[in-house]
C-alpha cells in the first residue's frame, strides 16, 4: 500500500522498502507505523512467548529466540520507524552515500546489517534447540531448510541490487512472515496443551 501511494518515481521492482520511510517519502507514516508495530510485536513475542516455549531444563536460554528478537523482523523493523534514510533512490541526486549522510541514516544501515546477520543465524540456532525437545522436534528440519532458503534469497538480493532487488526483498519479507506465523502457531498450540511431556536429548 505504501508503495502504491508513494509513486513519484518509486519502483517496487528495484527500490528498497526502506525508501518508503525516507525523509523525502510522500507518506512515510504508513510504513513507519506498520513496521514499528510489527518490530515491537516480534521482539515481545520472541522474548516473552517463544523463549519460554523453547526452554529445555539444564540447557540455558534459547539463543535462537534472542536472535529472532534482533532480526530483520524484530529490531530492524522497530528501528526503521525511528532511524530514517535521508532520501530515496528515486530522488534526483540521491546516491547511496547521500541516503546515509546523517547520523540516523548511518544508524539505519548499521542496524540493518546487524539484524541481517541475526536473521541468518536464528534458524540454525532454533533448529539446534528444537532437536532437543519433543514439542518442537518436528519443526527442526523445516526450520533448517528455512534458513538455507532465506540465505539464498539474501544472496540473490545482494546480487540483483537495483535490477529486481525490490521484488526479492519483498519475497524475503513474505518468507520471514510465514516463518514467524509458524512459530506463533506452535507456541499457541503448546499454550493450549501445557500438560505435554517434555523430553530432551543429551
Amino acid at each position: 500500500m505504501a508503495g502504491a501511494l508513494e509513486r513519484r518515481g518509486y519502483s517496487v521492482a528495484s527500490d528498497d522498502v526502506s525508501d518508503l520511510t525516507a525523509l523525502t517519502a510522500r507518506y512515510p507514516w504508513v510504513l513507519m507505523t506498520s513496521t514499528g508495530i510489527a518490530g515491537a510485536s516480534t521482539i515481545l513475542f520472541a522474548l516473552f512467548a517463544l523463549r519460554p516455549a523453547l526452554a529445555v531444563p539444564g540447557r540455558g536460554d534459547a539463543l535462537g529466540a534472542w536472535l529472532l528478537a534482533a532480526s530483520l523482523m524484530g529490531l530492524d523493523n522497530l528501528s526503521d520507524a525511528f532511524f530514517r534514510l535521508d532520501c530515496r533512490a528515486a530522488d534526483a541526486g540521491c546516491s547511496s552515500s547521500a541516503a546515509i549522510s546523517s547520523w540516523h541514516g548511518k544508524v539505519h544501515v548499521i542496524v540493518a546489517a546487524a539484524a541481517a546477520v541475526a536473521t541468518i543465524a536464528a534458524p540454525f540456532f532454533l533448529t539446534a534447540r528444537m532437536r532437543r525437545t519433543d514439542r518442537w522436534r518436528d519443526l527442526a528440519r523445516p526450520t533448517f531448510f528455512f534458513g538455507l532458503v532465506f540465505l539464498a534469497i539474501l544472496i540473490g538480493y545482494a546480487a540483483l541490487g537495483g535490477k529486481g532487488g525490490g521484488y526479492v526483498q519483498r519475497a524475503a519479507i513474505v518468507l520471514l512472515s510465514v516463518g514467524m506465523v509458524s512459530l506463533a502457531l506452535r507456541v499457541r498450540a503448546l499454550a493450549r496443551s501445557p500438560g505435554v511431556l517434555l523430553t530432551t536429548r543429551s
